[in-house]
């Protein structure tokens, strides 16, 4: 390109093959560092490779590495995954990658125009990214496709050295201009040239199964979850040169020879990513910078002298936001923090890694320069998207923030690409992504914020920059690269075809005077089909710098910009401007995805990768393990007692886990170990059938199992095999992989339970467990029927304990889900067929067992047992009871919003169940359960269950908010809600004798004010020996009869009366339930009926005792034909119903 030479001094240089074969004489003597904003199309690198580098899975990669064949990790990606390159448009030429020069580069011999005899001898460097391999790549496997985006390629510098000579050439130039290049030799540049072949899976971009994949597959092989590309820009400090992109530190750099010399972590002080536009403050010249991490601490802040790390603080964000760039003024910093977020658990819920939300706030902070998270000032601004900062400074009151706005994000799926040629966007929408000069006027007094467009919105421009010298402080001038929208749109890329020179000082020249105050702009435009990359403004040096003369000072635009241009008609080039890889991030619909994948290659990479092991049981775990169906009905002919002639014809049926193929199992893999929690297995019903022969004046009772047969049964049972991994408890990578595979294979993350409980609403009987829909059962064959989705309005989980309200019979239930919305509230009608369902809008997906009920109110369980997606991609439990977390009920009108709950704080506990709710004047009372942490999921990996089960049933009453024992001790618990006032008072309702749980009423009171209330006692001793838990008796509660021997602390209140009814040693009890006698009229007239097993003769009886004199013996026992293991809830179903 030819150029004629004006004042301004316009160059552009084509490269020659004449090799220089000495050293530039002096280079470093009077280096001047030309600053570049970052390579050719655009330096908003992302900090995403970053994501998990640094252990965010917390795992010991090292030590599963050794466990695992690498060259069987090798094979499973060579076998699974097909790299492919990504095709380029031929107006993206100039993105593909070019070769290392040999040597010490090449000399400039075709200069046109001339090189100023004052221009600054130094060396102009521009980073950018230079794919190796041929270019930017894609991945396509089961899992799905990832891909690279256009931001990423190792980086490669540019480096032009200009060394003036004392003799001047036949030509009359002083100059010697010599151009090299060189990759950012990276640990894992190094790894992937010593393969000689892709080897690290994209993980940014494409389906989320297969970004996940890549982050474990990655992890496992090579201890890091993507390159590190240091490919965005190129910084000086204390005399060092570092290049950096910020999903790593910086790489030190020998600017001579442009090798690497290694990681810069500042004397092993900084530990995470570093943002790549690092900021000198002035005065000091300590080096302001930041780095944005995709797990906790999102933001931290810090200063150098190059030497040390003189300050850092954690902002303490609540997001992870993309921020490119830090401002400095005199005394502070200035931090952008815009509405472009990394999440990995919306990438874990198939949504995108990198979204913009301009819905989400946006804001501007500013921090004084050793300052903490407290004492930064917060300013609101318009949603925006600005990567970029020309400059920040403080005037008067006002901090002035200068920047390049746009509406929305190049990164992210929101944008799918710059064109609208395809028809996937408009031309609206391409013009949001373009960016303008805006200000920003904090008022640090008032907290005031006035914002303005600077230059319109006709010029688009970005990569920013000044004159060094005037960082931080007030300044005159500012530069930046103009966008052609034309060839942006064309390419899907974006170009820029000029430099912009803004003049703060001054008004724009306008016809009828100022238009919003905008300021004047001066461009310089290049030939047609010309673009630019990696300008930097050289500023000119004072007579006085240089022969340490005093002279006049050197204005704030005395010198040049100088930029990389490319020709695409010529192809004559210098830089190497980035792709604009388009992001087509989405929702993954699993059964297309299955459709499109072999069913047998993924049977094959589990049958290779994982094995089934059976978990291990002790012989006082015998009764958990399962048994066979027994086929047609069997009459029960071994009783003793006698069953009431007034005793309810009907069904006592209870549900349970049964799990198939021989017990409960783990999978262990190169991905470490998943395994079943107690809680799973298979649902398997247990029914016993009461029907009186009134000819013969005798009762005929018979007793029946079978599976519940779920969708996921179903698919099991044809395999014959353990097909589903996993998927709730062990190590994070394993879970992750059971997901992905599990959803791959099956088009589920789990298996379908339904093995917790059996209700019945509206004639019809149903099994459930709250990770699916409710199957409905043939309460006389127990075959199931199908899902009740309620009419296809339904399509979440759906709690276990759904309550039917008083009066109206309306079933009110909720579904609690690991992604948003977190929990939903429905009200289904009585005759089933319609329901009212509401986002509650909770803030975090909190494990909530039972719901309440009152006539005017549901009564909301909020504790902090909470599933948390993303802290399992960082190595934490995917469920855990957070004990610093905050616990609330909430009360809303029956057919209520969000808005209309009303949230009553109490002290943080675990309440699985409730006993019941009622309302008494201006309070609702709530009875429950209430434990100081969860059993579920269980002990962690590191402590050993049977000491943990041990420690948590050995209640002290001196210690009764100790965390170190009795945490699992569960007293009946009472709370009254003043809807008045909000006040919330809280009391025990039992001692500390026996710890109660599994309750229950007689359900004509569900809802209203009772007398009386029944548990399940656990018996700690045997809980503990086993791991598990054990019910040695069960428990009448006197609700309205205090008990006179018993207080509570120093006599604050005396307890209820609690009476109890205990099997023989090694009896225990499970399913009990209330069965109302027929026309009775106290509350407490009926019976109690549960499966009892004793271990000692492996029998399994059914218990029915007088409710009214609960204490005595069993008025019958019932010896079933078979084993009946131990289970969880049951309920007893009167014969109308079984006959409709």
């Amino acid at each position: 390109m030819a150029t004629s030479c004006s004042s301004s001094m316009s160059m552009s240089f084509q490269v020659s093959c004449s090799v220089q074969n000495k050293k530039p004489s002096a280079v470093l003597d009077n280096i001047e560092y030309f600053k570049t904003t970052l390579s050719s199309a655009m330096s908003k690198q992302p900090l995403l490779r970053r994501l998990m580098q640094q252990g965010p899975m917390h795992i010991d990669v090292s030590k599963i590495f050794k466990n695992a064949s690498a060259k069987l990790l090798d094979t499973f990606v060579d076998s699974m995954f097909e790299f492919i390159d990504q095709p380029l448009l031929p107006s993206q030429k100039n993105f593909a990658p070019v070769d290392e020069l040999e040597g010490e580069g090449v000399v400039i011999t075709s200069i046109i125009g001339r090189i100023p005899d004052d221009f600054t001898e130094g060396v102009y460097i521009r980073n950018g990214p230079n794919p190796l391999f041929g270019g930017l790549k894609s991945t396509k496997s089961v899992f799905g496709r990832s891909s690279h985006i256009w931001i990423e390629g190792e980086g490669m510098l540019h480096a032009l050295y200009f060394t003036k000579n004392d003799v001047v050439s036949s030509d009359g130039c002083r100059w010697t201009v010599r151009y090299n290049n060189r990759h950012v030799e990276t640990e894992t540049y190094k790894l992937e040239k010593q393969r000689n072949k892709p080897s690290f899976l994209p993980a940014i971009g494409g389906d989320s199964p297969a970004i996940l994949s890549a982050y474990l597959l990655n992890l496992l092989r090579f201890g890091k979850v993507n390159k590190y590309l240091s490919n965005t820009n190129v910084f000086e400090h204390s005399g060092k040169f570092y290049s950096v992109a910020e999903n790593h530190i910086p790489q030190e750099i020998d600017i001579l020879r442009l090798e690497t010399l290694g990681n810069w972590d500042v004397s092993g002080a900084w530990n995470r990513p570093f943002i790549s536009h690092p900021k000198r403050a002035p005065g000091t010249g300590e080096l302001v910078m930041m780095g944005v991490d995709a797990v906790e601490p999102f933001w931290e802040v810090a200063r150098t002298d190059g030497k040390e790390l003189i300050h850092k603080v954690d902002l303490k964000l609540n997001r992870c936001s993309i921020c490119h760039e830090i401002g400095v003024t005199e005394r502070y910093n200035v931090i952008m923090d815009i509405a472009l977020t990394i999440n990995i658990k919306r990438l874990v819920g198939g949504g995108p890694l990198v979204k913009y939300n301009e819905e989400e706030y946006a804001r501007i902070g500013v921090m004084p320069r050793y300052g903490d998270a407290s004492s930064v000032r917060w300013f609101k601004v318009e949603p925006n998207c600005t990567f970029h900062i020309i400059n920040s400074f403080e005037a008067g009151e006002e901090v002035v923030v200068w920047g390049c706005k746009a509406l929305d994000s190049v990164i992210g799926p929101s944008n799918e690409c710059i064109s609208d040629n395809e028809g996937t966007s408009t031309a609206e929408d391409a013009s949001k992504l373009y960016s303008h000069a805006y200000e920003w006027r904090l008022n640090m007094e008032s907290g005031e914020v006035r914002e303005r467009y600077l230059t319109g919105k006709n010029i688009s421009m970005d990569f920013p920059m000044i004159n060094g010298s005037f960082t931080g402080l007030k300044n005159r001038f500012g530069y930046a690269q103009v966008v052609d929208s034309v060839a942006s749109s064309s390419s899907g890329s974006l170009k820029y075809s000029g430099i912009a020179k803004l003049h703060f000082k001054e008004p724009a020249e306008r016809e009828g005077g100022l238009e919003n105050e905008e300021i004047k702009v001066e461009r310089h435009m290049f030939e047609q089909n010309t673009f630019c990359s990696g300008a930097a403004f050289v500023p000119k040096q004072s007579d006085s710098s240089r022969t340490g003369t005093s002279s006049e000072e050197v204005e704030e635009d005395d010198g040049w910009v100088i930029t990389f241009v490319h020709n695409e008609d010529t192809n004559i080039s210098q830089p190497f401007f980035k792709e604009f890889q388009r992001l087509l991030p989405r929702k993954v619909d699993v059964s297309k995805t299955m459709k499109n994948t072999s069913g047998k290659m993924l049977d094959a990479v589990v049958d290779s990768l994982f094995q089934f092991v059976d978990i291990p049981s002790l012989p006082s775990q015998k009764n958990f393990l399962p048994v066979e169906e027994i086929g047609e009905l069997v009459e029960v002919t071994c009783t003793s007692g006698e069953i009431p002639a007034d005793f309810s014809e009907g069904v006592f049926i209870r549900n349970g886990s049964n799990p198939l193929f021989g017990g409960l199992k783990s999978a262990v893999s190169i991905f470490g170990e998943s395994h079943h929690t107690w809680v799973e297995g298979e649902g398997m019903l247990h029914a016993l059938y009461f029907k009186r022969d009134d000819d013969r004046g005798s009762w005929v009772i018979s007793y029946k199992n079978r599976y519940v047969e779920t969708e996921t049964f179903k698919i099991e049972t044809k395999l014959n095999k353990p097909g589903f991994l996993p998927a709730l408890a062990g190590d994070a990578p394993a879970i992750i992989a059971a997901f992905l595979l599990n959803s791959l294979r099956f088009g589920a993350v789990n298996k379908h339970m339904s093995n917790t409980n059996v209700f019945e609403h509206s004639g019809k009987v149903y099994a459930i467990a709250e990770n699916y829909v409710p199957q409905e059962v043939d309460i006389s064959t127990l075959e199931t029927v199908c899902n009740w989705d309620v009419n296809g309005t339904w399509d979440r989980p759906f709690t276990s304990h759904p309550k039917k309200a008083p009066s109206s019979g309306e079933l009110v239930l909720m579904g609690t889900d690991a992604r948003k919305p977190y929990y939903v509230l429905g009200v289904i009608s009585a005759d089933g067929n319609k329901v009212h369902q509401v986002d509650l809008n909770l803030k975090r997906s909190v494990l909530s067992h039972d719901i309440g009920v009152t006539p005017q109110y549901n009564v909301i369980i909020d504790h902090p047992l909470i599933v948390d997606v993303k802290r399992l991609t960082m190595g934490g439990p995917l469920m855990k009871y957070v004990k610093q977390e905050y616990a609330r009920i909430g009360v809303m009108p029956r057919y209520g919003d969000a808005e209309s709950v009303k949230w009553f704080e109490m002290q943080t506990n675990c309440t699985f169940h409730t006993l019941n709710c009622f309302e008494d004047d201006d309070q609702v009372i709530v009875r429950g359960c209430r434990a100081l942490t969860s059993f579920l999921p269980g002990a962690d990996g590191s402590r050993n269950p049977y000491e943990w089960f041990s420690k948590g049933f050995n209640f002290a009453g001196d210690h009764h908010d100790s965390t170190e024992v009795g945490y699992l001790f569960v007293h009946l618990y009472e709370w009254r809600l003043n809807m008045l006032s909000g006040e919330v008072e809280e009391r025990k309702l039992t001692g500390s004798e026996y710890s109660l749980d599994f309750p229950f009423i007689n359900e004509k009171f569900t809802g209203l004010k009772h007398k009386y209330g029944y548990t399940q006692v656990i018996d700690s001793r045997a809980s503990s020996l086993c791991g598990m838990g054990k019910y040695g008796s069960r428990a009448k509660i006197y609700l309205e009869k205090s008990n006179s021997a018993k207080f509570v602390g120093r006599g604050e209140y005396l307890l209820p009366k609690v009476e109890y009814h205990k099997f023989e040693d090694n009896n225990f009890c499970s399913g009990s339930v209330f069965v109302p006698r027929n026309g009775g009229i106290e509350e407490d007239d009926g019976w109690i009926i549960t499966f009892v097993h004793n271990e000692e003769t492996d029998v399994t009886q059914v218990h029915i005792i007088d409710a009214q004199d609960f204490g005595g013996e069993a008025i019958a026992t019932l010896t079933m034909p078979q084993r009946v293991p131990y289970g969880f809830h049951g309920t007893f179903v009167s014969m109308p119903v079984c006959q409709s």
